[in-house]
């Protein structure tokens, strides 16, 4: 992608009092549905920009976090390949902080750079995304995207003190391209509103029949070498078939015996290569490789006296970062799978067999990507053979898109010495003309109230000590398990 171009001048009215937010924070997610009803704080024409061309600015603020939407005019990837930085007066006092843009900001950050500076004790120190508590979203690219920052710093300092506030956007890639607005700043007062409380997610299942998956990357086998926080989260989750990635020094059928550890009241079993891996407390019927990479297929022999049908498995963890062509052949690869699955002639699956896939997905680069999984949208016809909607219903699957239990973000890893921000890596994607989802979440331990820990016999750090990734869950509701329900069976 080219790089982006010139100065963007923004002065931001954070309101965000009960009325603007409705009582509830807002979720950086990717998805704006919540910003329904706000009004932009600026708007700028379009087709004045070259290359970037920035649209429509909202923000919010309450008394933890600072919370803005934006356009920028054409996809990009927000943490690479551009030259977009903000800046915010958190005071609205030019005579104070770093003099930029003819505003004092106490906090600069560098979206492409995925690095920044705050104001503390009379100059400007380095910081990273961690210092700052950033949360942005989508991770893959796109055409506008959602940022929040901790209005304190990790050392304390409070860097958004308000009342009033001020943001300025600079793309400062070249000499010729948009600002926002075209002439003159507005600022207006930062809301200190109490942050209010986000929705309780449950961890309890609708029924005891849903079935629950689990994806997770236990990172360089920890689910050996670090078990004790691992079995604590294997038991509170309780699922009934998991998909590990990272599991290079052990066999599938070593990392079921493992989960028995945690869940002895089933006999486990695991099939894998590589770096697929599936663990089921039911048995498999079917299990291969889709790839040489490791990416792996399974069919799990669901009782018939519950649901009537059986379960179909993909485990996948495509290659990480910025391998974006290993990482969508891969993707084609299963999106090829999937067809072949549901088309008469192919792997000769029975007709409405629930299908699922899961894994460490590394969905950090193109949107396409996300498409190909969901949508099977394949990239190399020529290689892989012609796109095809994956559910039976000859639509795209359904993405569980779960949110941590606790609180609002989506994000499935994290790093917090590395540059790169919170983001949603890990997916469970599902057929649903043939499933419900009946509950998801991502569980991250540290944001669990004390009496939901003591509760489930977890530890505040549990999530923390086993890996980057977090571990995702989602429920299903299977129609044939339904319909069987419904005749009494």
């Amino acid at each position: 992608m080219r790089k982006t171009a010139l100065a963007t001048l923004l002065f931001v009215v954070l309101t965000g009092g009960a009325e603007d937010a409705r009582g509830v924070p807002l979720a950086v997610d990717g998805h704006f549905a919540d910003w329904s009803g706000s009004t932009p704080v600026c708007s700028d024409p379009a087709g004045d920009g070259a290359g970037i061309d920035f649209g429509r600015v909202w923000a919010r603020g309450d008394s933890e976090r600072l919370t803005m939407r934006f356009e920028v005019g054409r996809e990009i990837n927000l943490q690479s390949g551009n030259e977009i930085t903000l800046l915010v007066d958190g005071d609205g006092n030019p005579g104070t902080g770093r003099k930029m843009q003819g505003l004092g900001a106490e906090l600069v950050w560098r979206f492409g750079a995925r690095s920044g500076t705050i104001w503390r004790g009379g100059r400007m120190v380095a910081i990273e995304q961690a210092d700052i508590g950033i949360r942005q979203a989508p991770t893959v690219s796109s055409t506008e995207f959602e940022v929040s920052f901790s209005r304190q710093s990790a050392d304390g300092t409070r860097v958004l003190t308000g009342p009033d506030a001020a943001l300025v956007l600079v793309d400062g890639s070249s000499d010729h391209g948009d600002r926002l607005p075209d002439a003159g700043p507005a600022a207006l007062p930062l809301a200190d509103a109490p942050r209010a409380a986000p929705p309780v997610v449950s961890l309890e299942r609708e029924s005891p029949d849903d079935v629950r998956i689990l994806t997770w990357n236990v990172l360089f086998d920890g689910l050996f070498k670090r078990p004790a926080p691992f079995l604590r989260v294997l038991k509170t989750i309780d699922p009934d078939v998991i998909c590990f990635q990272e599991v290079w020094s052990h066999t599938a059928q070593e990392a079921a015996d493992q989960v028995s550890l945690a869940l002895p009241g089933s006999t486990w079993h695991g099939e894998h290569t590589t770096d697929g891996l599936v663990v089921s407390r039911y048995p498999f019927l079917d299990a291969r490789a889709i790839d040489e990479a490791g990416n792996y297929w399974a069919l799990v022999d669901l009782p018939d006296d519950r649901y009537g049908t059986d379960l179909s498995v993909v485990s996948a963890h495509p290659p990480c970062c910025d391998n974006e062509e290993g990482r969508q052949r891969e993707l084609d690869g299963i999106a090829a799978w999937l067809r072949d699955l549901v088309t008469p002639g192919g792997l000769d699956l029975a007709p409405g067999t629930p299908l699922v896939v899961a894994g460490d997905m590394n969905l950090v680069g193109g949107a396409r990507q996300v498409r190909t999984l969901v949508a099977g949208d394949i990239a190399d016809e020529a290689a892989f053979g012609p796109s095809h909607a994956p559910d039976w219903d000859g639509t795209a699957l359904s993405d569980a898109e779960p949110r941590h239990a606790g609180g609002l973000d989506t994000f499935t890893w994290r790093d917090e010495k590395g540059s790169f921000a919170p983001g949603r890596l890990d997916y469970i994607v599902y057929s649903d003309s043939v499933a419900r989802l009946a509950n998801a979440f991502v569980l991250a331990a540290e944001e669990l109230p004390t009496d939901v820990l003591e509760r489930y016999g977890l530890r505040r750090d549990d999530t923390l000590k086993t890996s980057d990734h977090l571990p995702v869950v989602a429920d299903l509701t299977l129609a044939a398990a339904r319909a069987r329900a419904g005749t009494g069976e």
